[in-house]
């Protein structure tokens, strides 16, 4: 497990400018956003310097006296979340097949060669998308059900006894979103490995595959575990710092796009160990049922050629 941590690590840390670009995508994302909330609350708050108090010590009231008398002034800023938030599931989803391209090349980043890539694959990695979307849909309905059965049985006794009841369909839910992310890396690698695999058929084989290759979970669990832990660090540094002077609201601005920047890492990387856990213990390629039948007739072919020509020649020991 660990081999596969530090290789896959590597890898992507080889291709830094993968990294770096999509980085760059996440961030002028964010400025489409920043932007226009920062436009909206200088002209409903009339320049006002209320909201300067917030920097130092959050003050609800203010932030309450603003949505009571200003609150529609943020409706175009969901509409802009709703399409960025598409954009951003687009890019992750369009960026797949070159990530993936890039890994099988091992070679020099070319981004034209990337663009390309991506290009090519979206069409099944968005299929795929789909395929997922309606499995997680079906997995929150069984969840909802579960927390409300457990629910039910702890309802009416003590707090400490309704969290009892309440940690089994926790972890059934941990473990099955968890599984069910795994299951997505390793179907856009098997769908990009097999190209005659759809996407329906790319996440039934890695849903198994994984099932049957717990090791998988416990590297995916790894990297989550990892990433809660800089999620930490970063709460815990947000609250030493603080964002009482210009000083330090720079100073967090840039923690907060390295912390950014190590999440697209990370999610690159997921992304390296299955490609690399596959290498290690690679699913046989589909074969094509037309392509067996050349292949037996082929045979055929050329078994009858060589009774064909040992006939022959008795034919001619005899006619001799």
């Amino acid at each position: 497990m660990f081999t596969i941590l530090t290789q896959a690590f590597r890898r992507t840390a080889q291709n830094w400018q993968i990294v770096l670009l999509l980085f760059l995508v996440n961030f002028c994302l964010g400025l489409f956003m920043v932007f226009p909330s920062f436009s909206i609350l200088k002209t409903e708050s009339l320049n006002s310097l209320a909201f300067n108090n917030l920097l130092t010590d959050f003050d609800f009231t203010v932030f309450a006296d603003f949505l009571r008398n200003s609150g529609k002034s943020l409706r175009p800023l969901l509409s802009i979340s709703l399409i960025l938030a598409f954009v951003y599931i687009f890019s992750n989803i369009f960026f797949s097949g070159g990530i993936l391209s890039q890994f099988t090349i091992r070679g020099t980043f070319r981004l034209g060669d990337f663009f390309k890539n991506s290009t090519h694959y979206f069409g099944k990695f968005f299929l795929l998308s789909l395929v997922q979307l309606s499995i997680y849909l079906i997995t929150f309905g069984i969840i909802i059900i579960v927390f409300g059965v457990f629910g039910a049985i702890g309802f009416g006794d003590t707090e400490t006894k309704f969290f009892a009841w309440m940690v089994p369909p926790i972890i059934f839910a941990t473990f099955c979103i968890t599984y069910l992310l795994n299951t997505s890396e390793y179907a856009k690698v098997l769908l990009y490995r097999d190209k005659l695999l759809n996407p329906w058929q790319a996440f039934w084989k890695s849903a198994n595959y994984v099932f049957r290759n717990f090791k998988t979970m416990q590297i995916y669990w790894s990297v989550i575990f990892l990433s809660f832990v800089l999620l930490l660090l970063y709460f815990w540094l947000e609250s030493s710092i603080g964002m009482t002077s210009g000083f330090t609201i720079v100073l967090m601005f840039l923690i907060q796009q390295m912390f950014i920047f190590s999440r697209v890492f990370i999610r690159i990387w997921n992304l390296s160990n299955a490609f690399d856990y596959l290498s290690l213990r690679p699913i046989p390629l589909t074969i094509k049922l037309p392509i067996i039948a050349e292949i037996v007739d082929t045979i055929e072919e050329r078994l009858n050629d060589e009774l064909n020509t040992e006939e022959g020649k008795q034919e001619n020991k005899l006619s001799e």
